[in-house]
């Protein structure tokens, strides 16, 4: 039963995750340039005083800090799907690793084709680069988590016996 509950809950978070990509991409050009400006504006509010942060700063960082947002989103993503495959599998870890990354880059590339039919957005090469790259780290940081738990379960497993 918790083996169930275990891959119930990894593979919600990785579709939890796909759906959050699509509903960003959903949005056309003037809300998505909108929700940016206001993250971006909020970010710089943190290590500067409210008058500082001008619109000139805010449109100075939107372009890096969306490029940041679809690294992080796609790093999530990665390591999401790398978890939820590794629970339900169990097997050959490498090959879990290279499902989720081309599972990975293949929604990358359908979310660049879906916002190419929302108003005043467009398709981005680069996107799915950085998409990928982020789905990469993410899957990346899911193998470091999984290779330190594994020599301290064997730390521990040494001490025990």
């Amino acid at each position: 039963m918790k083996k169930i509950l275990i891959i119930s809950i990894s593979w919600t978070l990785a579709v939890l995750s796909m759906v959050l990509i699509f509903a960003f991409s959903s949005e056309n050009s003037d809300k998505s340039s909108q929700t940016s400006s206001q993250v971006v504006e909020d970010v710089l509010k943190i290590p500067l005083p409210d008058e500082q942060v001008t619109p000139q700063l805010v449109k100075k960082f939107d372009m890096p800090m969306r490029k940041v947002a679809h690294f992080s989103i796609f790093a999530m993503l990665g390591f999401f799907i790398v978890n939820a495959l590794n629970v339900t599998f169990k097997k050959r870890y490498l090959l879990m690793c290279g499902i989720a990354m081309i599972f990975s880059v293949l929604y990358a590339i359908s979310d660049e084709l879906h916002q190419k039919f929302v108003d005043g957005r467009v398709m981005s090469f680069w996107d799915v680069i950085i998409d990928s790259i982020g789905a990469v780290f993410g899957i990346l940081f899911y193998s470091l988590i999984m290779f330190i738990i594994v020599k301290i379960k064997a730390k521990n497993n040494k001490i025990i016996n």
